[in-house]
């Protein structure tokens, strides 16, 4: 391979790791070019198998192995960033996400304006559901950012990981500053604008939020799905407002339209599952009837009852499986999962265990109107939902399941209790949102 070739490479690759870090749809097409301009450069590959790991889907678990395999072939030594950047990555596929964390901790202590390092640890972090480690890792870098931001975007970047991290930890009024900062210097940014729709969801502003992310959804035309998501989190404020017509519109126009590329690509992404999924349920818990878009993706999600990339998604397909009364299957998940995980260990065997296997059985009481056995389930491992990872507003629906559960049992000083958690996790002026209100027996 000639040294154009090489330079060549490694400014695709550059390229595409620039595009990942901002949610763009198209970052995987310059790391495969990356890869078939120099067959001999390891990184892209890395980078490749990173990006397929991070998607949390046991069905690419081959590639990801033959890639990894690719990488060991070519790299010239043990030490170094791709070296580092390799162990990170088999502690990962292992469960060992915590240890995993910490490796590419030790990455960003060495350099500390690595965006890539910053997107990797932060997704490794968002699936363990350490939100206080998260912000602790982009405080610790911040200053470093501030003194040699390099590259302006760069820096608006970081301050969306930044932002994301304090809203997950509680700082508010921190997060919602680097978020409007990240989205001033780039309006196409789409964590800040992610973690914006997040602070302003916990701080309880739903106008605000609605305005907010109808202004800046012009700027979403080059996200992966990511913007479905964004479209999502609209649909979260639109709850609290009452506009139910309207989300029932944007479940088939945004949120999972089956003309988009998007989609097409990817049927079974495990985020749009997970926002549509979640979605039917809280508008369910609302008192919507949702019952003809359940079936959008029952067969989907019948083909992944033993597709175990994490806990948090299968517990979306378990709220399909049983919304639209395919029980076997529903039995056959729980039943792989039981397998998978009965002798592991590690993060991902934990979250399975202590929270994805019992919230998947109180998702099949739901169905059965067993409210007692919710109460049971979902209310003695509630203070540890976090072990799932996803984020706050994320894990919010298993609440919402909870207090409707208790409602129903004619539990309601299980109720207030239940209130008081989620406005112990962060949540502001929850009495008075829709989601909690009193339902009618």
């Amino acid at each position: 391979m000639n040294d154009t070739s090489t330079l060549d490479a490694q400014a695709l690759c550059a390229k595409g790791i620039a595009k990942s870090v901002r949610c763009h749809a198209d970052a995987m097409d310059y790391i495969d070019n990356a890869i078939a301009t120099d067959q001999s450069d390891p990184h892209a590959r890395l980078v490749k198998a990173w990006m397929l790991h991070g998607g949390r889907e046991s069905t690419v678990a081959e590639e990801v192995s033959q890639l990894i395999g690719d990488v060991e072939e070519r790299l010239t030594s043990n030490e170094g960033y791709d070296a580092q950047l390799l162990a990170a990555l088999k502690l990962s596929r292992q469960g060992r996400s915590s240890e995993s964390a910490t490796a590419l901790e030790t990455m960003l202590i060495e350099s500390p304006t690595d965006l890539y390092i910053h997107k990797v640890v932060q997704d490794e972090i968002f699936w363990l559901g350490k939100s206080s480690w998260m912000r602790d890792i982009t405080e610790q870098a911040a200053p470093h950012w501030q003194t040699d931001s390099g590259d302006s975007s760069d820096y608006g970047q970081f301050l969306s990981y930044r932002a994301f991290a304090n809203e997950e930890a509680g700082f508010y009024d921190d997060a919602e500053r680097f978020a409007r900062m990240a989205v001033e210097i780039n309006p196409g940014d789409i964590w800040g604008t992610h973690a914006l729709a997040h602070t302003l969801l916990m701080k309880g502003e739903m106008h605000r939020g609605i305005d907010c992310l109808e202004t800046l959804s012009v700027n979403w035309g080059h996200a992966n799905q990511m913007k479905h998501h964004l479209w999502w989190h609209m649909c979260l404020f639109l709850l609290e407002t009452g506009e139910h017509d309207k989300i029932l519109s944007l479940l088939s126009t945004e949120i999972r339209n089956p003309e988009s590329s998007l989609v097409q690509a990817s049927p079974a992404a495990p985020i749009d599952i997970q926002n549509y999924a979640s979605l039917l349920l809280r508008l369910e818990l609302y008192g919507v009837n949702v019952s003809e878009h359940w079936h959008t993706l029952a067969e989907v999600c019948a083909a992944r009852v033993n597709n175990h990339g994490n806990a948090f998604g299968n517990l979306h397909d378990m709220m399909v499986l049983s919304a639209t009364g395919q029980f076997d299957k529903a039995d056959e998940l729980i039943r792989s999962m039981k397998t998978s995980y009965a002798d592991n260990v590690g993060d991902v065997a934990l979250a399975y265990n202590a929270i994805g296997i019992p919230v998947c059985e109180a998702l099949m009481a739901h169905r059965r109107l067993d409210y007692n056995r919710i109460i049971e389930l979902i209310g003695g491992v509630r203070h540890n939902l976090s072990l799932i990872g996803g984020s706050h507003a994320q894990r919010d629906v298993f609440y919402h399941l909870l207090v409707h559960a208790a409602e129903k049992a004619n539990r309601p000083d299980l109720r207030s209790i239940y209130i008081r958690d989620i406005e112990r996790i962060g949540f502001c002026d929850v009495p008075e949102r829709a989601a909690y209100q009193p339902v009618a027996h």
